[in-house]
């Protein structure tokens, strides 16, 4: 199931189904489900002074207040082992981005997983993007296809496309400038899915002024009529500060058949 969270307004175009869900932001005050599932007792300290407010031993769940002045950036550290640690950020009700480390064999770490409104801590040996499982698909061609289009991706992600539950076409993440292309088969009529291939990437800001983080892209939907394309539907991430990916979206070349694929982001360093 994949989340995105965005405002009311394009949370209700979205088009859900089993493996969609669009899910509206939280005003600014809002609180949120922590669950403690290692076996360390956790501190945990607001990131922006290091002061501790609470204390959540092993299996233990609280409620986390965040209230209108932000303070959403939250340290996480065991009790047993000072060096065991990470940190992550919620705004407007959602997990928006984690500490980025380098994992080493051998070595155990604690991180953060958001899912249905809930952040739970977990023991991991590799806390990259997605816990450093990739994830694979099956890729299967519809029995019934009413026309081909081709599929360009713009953006730095492998992408998958995908409708009627089926993956039907995964897209490379282009090379330096040009994109990737494949041809797929589609329904005359139907809803596709666009989404990154991964869940989790890891981001370094090329002015080393934020630390690495690992972030989420919201993925996009579009309607087909008839065989023609009837609009792209999006839902933007957190715009609250940058530097943060907020959505693909698409466009078509109803010409040459082309639906292009890109992703949107807002920097305002390089403005």
């Amino acid at each position: 199931m994949r989340e995105y969270y965005g405002e009311l307004e394009s949370c209700l175009k979205y088009i859900e189904n089993k493996s969609h869900k669009a899910i509206p932001w939280k005003d600014y005050q809002f609180s949120f489900e922590f669950q403690n599932s290692t076996k360390y007792t956790l501190e945990l300290k607001r990131k922006k002074n290091y002061n501790s407010f609470a204390t959540v031993r092993p299996k233990e769940t609280i409620r986390i207040q965040i209230d209108r002045y932000g303070e959403g950036e939250i340290f996480v550290s065991t009790k047993e082992n000072a060096e065991l640690e990470c940190d992550f950020e919620v705004e407007c009700g959602c997990m928006i981005k984690r500490n980025s480390v380098e994992p080493e064999r051998g070595k155990v770490y604690i991180a953060p997983v958001f899912k249905n409104g809930i952040i739970t801590i977990v023991t991991c040996s590799n806390c990259g993007p997605d816990l450093g499982v990739k994830p694979q698909y099956k890729v299967v061609q519809l029995k019934k296809i009413g026309k081909f289009i081709k599929v360009c991706n713009f953006t730095p992600y492998d992408i998958i496309i995908s409708t009627e539950k089926k993956v039907i076409q995964m897209v490379e993440a282009r090379k330096d400038e040009k994109c990737t292309s494949k041809i797929i088969g589609i329904p005359l009529n139907c809803t596709l899915y666009v989404d990154t291939a991964s869940e989790e990437f890891a981001w370094k800001d090329k002015y080393g002024i934020f630390e690495d983080a690992i972030l989420r892209v919201n993925g996009c939907c579009i309607r087909i009529n008839n065989g023609s394309y009837h609009g792209c539907i999006t839902i933007i991430g957190p715009v609250l500060e940058e530097p943060y990916i907020h959505h693909l979206y698409a466009g078509f070349d109803q010409s040459s058949e082309e639906l292009e694929i890109w992703c949107n982001t807002i920097d305002y360093r390089i403005d």
